[in-house]
């Protein structure tokens, strides 16, 4: 009897430990869509949330806006970008009113469009496990 609660609370207790590590140091997500040419409709990602800040161009990234979005970030504060004949700087930080340092903008494509994230919105890095077909 001894032993079975020993094997049950070492379960129990390894549980909790895969649940917390899931929750707030590694997530697997699946790709809803088709983002860019290296990720498909069905892939599996795994998202570090220890990862969130000083992000390169190329990189990827699970953001949440109203939902979880995966993009590919395309400028990082200090770029210019061009749009149509229009030129934007993205500010090195997110609002005029911002003194924080931590504060950051990117611009993320999506792969419908593009959109700029703020660092408070951003999960975490993503790196590509590998693909599903169904």
């Amino acid at each position: 009897m001894k032993q079975l609660l020993k094997a049950l609370s070492a379960l129990g207790i390894a549980l909790v430990i895969v649940f917390a590590v899931r929750a707030y140091a590694f997530t697997v997500y699946s790709v809803p869509t088709d983002v860019c040419q290296t990720l498909k409709r069905g892939d599996r990602i795994l998202v570090n949330r220890l990862s969130r800040a000083e992000f390169k161009k190329g990189e990827l990234m699970v953001f949440r806006n109203s939902s979880d979005f995966i993009g590919r970030v395309e400028a990082v504060p200090g770029d210019t970008v061009k749009l149509g004949l229009l030129r934007y700087l993205i500010p090195q930080t997110c609002c005029p009113r911002c003194k924080c340092n931590d504060c950051r903008l990117y611009m993320v494509n999506l792969g419908k469009g593009r959109t700029l994230v703020y660092r408070h919105q951003v999960i975490g890095r993503a790196t590509k496990l590998f693909h599903l077909p169904f």
